[in-house]
């Protein structure tokens, strides 16, 4: 019999590193997230450095002008070390802005490259894996949660701000002339990332950027002080006053836009001057809509800033760092984003798409359903599922890989799409078990749940299973192949 391995495939691999590299917390500090803490804790003494070196600039300068003619070769000298030293050391901040630009957008092109595929379908199957894959890694219980989905957060909600622009799109619900124009334009091989492609530069990448940016202000110290408290000691992850919190999002927003704007910056790399003009244009349209992007999220209303900030408040909902955090509570994100419509604060057109693309249940999660036999009627059990797949017919009903059959946990299970009559999540489902016996709800609670011991005081009817775990062994990390479905 083959050992069972706990680890972690290729793809998956690639997944962690990829969140690693926009949010990390180690001794290298190479995370987007540890470059703006560096440069955020720099930029006053930069600034300094900057104003000093003009100033010797403008005061050789004048000496030049209005000293005699002996003194003249001197000053010079002078003058032009100022000057050499001044130019060196703007190139030295403009080489640390290029650096980090470079970074963040070979993280983008890496996103776009694990989630674009040939067709549409491909697309939608492979952002799955990557949505599925973001949160089956994340702890659903245990004190670690808060701590992981911070670091997730970022790439996930960047991946469901790409589908809502194609969702959008697709039902010409944008109306934004910049994106328009480019997602109608000739365009060239979209996979070939060292040719101009407009969509994919123009729109896809600085979304992403702007995405991954979003929360960036609290980098900056004054935010961090807030959020860690003046020892350094503070649960960043408490419930804050509201005074408080107010304070954190006014400062952490001002600081993320002067971080696009200042501390951001593509370089030409070429001789022509006509490629340097179009280019430096280009550059400045696409920090443009970042900056629009950003400002739109804050008071979205019908605007393009949906595009980031209906993800978002999907992302603080399925990947939540809130203290009372309960992973059977997941689904309710469609809740929250339905009462924000009611109250006027999301727009009900980009709240109506995310749905419509992710449906009630998120990517990952951990369904508990009723099986039925041959002749279509139900059984005396329950089964475990792991939802798979985006845009559900039914937005109740997910379409999901089967984990286990017959009470049994098996690899090569079907898919399925579970019926709201059948999935214990709802009421009606967990009625036709209710009649049940407790020994026979026990013995299948005993045979699906690993640590029993450790579990025995959960509902013997469970509205949801925790698949992390499962998750955690390296040949049940791979739920996105293409399998027959059936209904439930």
């Amino acid at each position: 019999m083959a050992i069972e391995v706990i680890g972690k495939s290729n793809y998956t691999k690639q997944v962690l590193a990829l969140i690693a590299k926009i949010y990390d917390n180690t001794v290298v500090a190479d995370s987007v997230y540890e470059q703006a803490i560096q440069c955020f804790s720099g930029v006053e003494l930069k600034q300094k450095q900057q104003i000093g070196l003009e100033q010797q600039v403008q005061l050789f300068e004048s000496r030049l002008a209005q000293g005699s003619a002996k003194d003249s070769a001197s000053f010079e000298r002078q003058y032009q070390q100022a000057k050499a030293e001044l130019k060196e050391f703007n190139q030295q901040l403009s080489e640390e802005s290029f650096q980090r630009f470079s970074y963040l957008k070979q993280i983008c092109i890496t996103i776009l490259q694990l989630t674009r595929g040939d067709s549409s379908d491909e697309t939608l199957q492979l952002t799955a894996k990557m949505l599925g894959t973001i949160q089956l890694s994340s702890p659903t219980e245990g004190r670690n949660v808060a701590l992981i989905n911070q670091k997730s957060k970022h790439l996930y909600k960047a991946v469901l701000s790409l589908l809502l622009l194609d969702k959008l799109l697709f039902d010409n619900d944008i109306s934004n002339e910049y994106i328009l124009q480019r997602a109608k334009a000739k365009a060239g091989d979209y996979n070939d990332f060292d040719s101009y492609h407009p969509f994919r530069d123009d729109v896809q990448i600085p979304l992403l950027m702007a995405a991954i940016l979003q929360d960036i202000g609290s980098c900056h110290p004054e935010v961090q002080k807030i959020i860690y408290g003046n020892d350094g000691k503070a649960d960043p992850f408490r419930v804050m006053d509201n005074a408080e919190r107010t304070s954190m999002l006014q400062v952490s927003y001002s600081q993320t836009l002067k971080y696009v704007t200042e501390q951001l910056e593509d370089s030409y790399q070429g001789n022509s001057k006509v490629e340097r003009k179009t280019f430096i244009e280009n550059s400045q349209q696409r920090k443009l809509f970042m900056q629009q992007l950003l400002k739109g999220a804050i008071k979205a209303e019908s605007g393009i800033g949906n595009l980031l900030k209906i993800p978002q408040v999907y992302t603080s909902v399925v990947l939540s760092t809130k203290p009372n955090f309960v992973y059977e509570t997941l689904p309710r994100v469609s809740l929250v984003l339905e009462k924000g419509v009611e109250k006027g604060v999301y727009s009900n057109t980009a709240v109506k798409s995310l749905l419509a693309i992710t449906g009630i249940f998120p990517q990952g999660f951990g369904i508990t359903y009723i099986p039925k036999d041959s002749d279509d009627q139900d059984l005396d059990r329950y089964e475990y599922a792991i939802v798979t797949g985006l845009y559900p017919k039914n937005l109740h009903e997910p379409a999901c890989r089967m984990v286990t059959r017959n009470l049994t946990y098996n690899v090569s299970a079907q898919g399925c799409i579970v019926s709201v009559g059948n999935n214990l999540y709802y009421p009606t489902a967990r009625k036709k078990l209710a009649v049940i016996s407790q020994e026979r709800l026990l013995e299948i609670f005993k045979l699906l749940v690993s640590n029993y011991e450790e579990r025995k005081n959960m509902s013997l009817l469970p509205k949801c299973w925790h698949p992390d775990e499962y998750f955690s062994y390296v040949k049940n990390q791979n739920l996105w192949n293409r399998v027959v479905m059936h209904r439930n």
